[in-house]
């Protein structure tokens, strides 16, 4: 990865495909935002919720400053990750 580049932005540019997308944004502030499909720009994304939140919103716009992780809730082979640029195997499970 480029140490200029965001490494946020450089992980969901390297999404897989083929891979669906789907997951969930942790937030710095603990606030969990699931999502079944993203967009970027060079500073934030924009996720789309399969469902409203509390207050009816389909879509956030989350800086990527503010992601602390992210989890994957797709069921993807383990050597989907190697796209991503991660080195090694996960064990089949």
């Amino acid at each position: 990865m480029n140490p200029e580049k965001n490494m946020w932005l450089d992980l969901f540019e390297r999404w897989p495909k083929d891979m669906p997308q789907k997951g969930v944004i942790m937030s710095e502030l603990n606030e969990s935002i699931p999502f079944v499909g993203f967009a970027l720009d060079e500073n934030m994304v924009v996720v789309q919720r399969q469902t409203p939140d509390a207050i009816g919103a389909r879509q956030a716009i989350i800086p990527f400053n503010s992601i602390s992780y992210l989890k994957i809730t797709a069921i993807v082979p383990p050597k989907a990750y190697t796209e991503f640029g991660f080195k090694g195997a996960l064990p089949k499970v």
